[in-house]
């Protein structure tokens, strides 16, 4: 779907047109071989930068063809388990162009007009708004899945905490790489992109936050490793308790089958005739059982 917006100046709304004109937004969601095609004959757009928009394996980057730059920036899911999507961003000189498979969280906040002091004529400036609305969605979800992690018990871990743990640490991999191409990406901008020293200023912010959500990334990724390796350890502490039990239940179980299998034989065997033999042959079951259990406790395994 291809739609054209247009804010005027700073202090208009922002609206919908029919068709295309100067200095407007065009925005492109899911869009059809077809309209991709429309998009590269009507606007003199490289195709192959196009497709990759729709890509959901494509790395934040910056593209220069001429006059025209090609933007690629991850967006996360409103569900943030869900990871992210692209977004390309094309800065020409007649339009700004956005194109992606989903449309991104914060579009909202665009369509309330809340955009100020920045008009779509403004194409560089307008741009750099919406890197801003995607780091903050991004830091916004960095710190929801921080904040998941840190509030989990560790002592009392479920299946179900863990397998959330997991998705949590694949989120927040995919987050780390963002933030380090993005870093990239930001830098190639400020030196490619005849950009005013406020808007570069705005940029430099952004690899300062973006900076700071990979530190936080990696804070959390070494948390989640420990909390891995002192499940791992516990449940191997539990798994040898229990094997030791089984042990110590198996071993008690054999005295009694050894016994009573000697005096279970059809063969003359002592006492045999002697109508005590029970008592006999229980008091050696619990003579044996207690001398076993006087041992384990000696070398303090129980």
């Amino acid at each position: 779907m291809i739609s054209f917006f247009k804010k005027i100046n700073k202090d208009a709304n922002i609206e919908r047109l029919k068709q295309f004109e100067n200095d407007c937004w065009i925005n492109v969601v899911s869009p059809t071989h077809k309209e991709i095609d429309n998009l590269v004959s009507q606007f003199n757009l490289d195709q192959s930068n196009l497709l990759s928009g729709t890509d959901p394996h494509e790395i934040p980057r910056a593209d220069f063809i001429g006059d025209d730059a090609y933007i690629y920036v991850k967006v996360p899911y409103k569900n943030s388990g869900m990871g992210t999507f692209t977004l390309l961003l094309v800065i020409t000189k007649t339009f700004v162009l956005t194109l992606s498979k989903e449309e991104p969280e914060f579009y909202q906040s665009i369509m309330a007009n809340n955009i100020k002091d920045i008009s779509t004529s403004q194409k560089s400036k307008f741009i750099i708004h919406f890197l801003s609305l995607n780091n903050a969605m991004f830091e916004a979800k960095t710190l929801e899945i921080v904040r998941s992690i840190e509030t989990k018990d560790i002592t009392k871990l479920k299946d179900k905490d863990i397998n959330e743990m997991i998705k949590h640490e694949y989120i927040l991999n995919s987050f780390v790489s963002f933030y380090s191409y993005t870093n990239f990406m930001y830098n190639k901008i400020i030196h490619r992109l005849g950009l005013l020293k406020q808007d570069k200023d705005v940029l430099e912010e952004l690899m300062i936050d973006t900076e700071e959500g990979r530190n936080i990334c990696d804070a959390s990724l070494k948390n989640i490793s420990n909390i891995r390796n002192y499940n791992m350890i516990l449940l191997t502490s539990n798994l040898n308790r229990i094997i030791t039990v089984l042990t110590i239940i198996t071993v008690f179980l054999s005295v009694v089958a050894a016994i009573t299998g000697i005096y279970g034989m059809n063969i003359e065997i002592p006492l045999q005739g002697n109508r005590n033999a029970f008592l006999f042959v229980a008091s050696l079951i619990i003579l044996c059982w207690t001398i076993f259990i006087w041992y384990l406790k000696k070398k303090k395994i129980i």
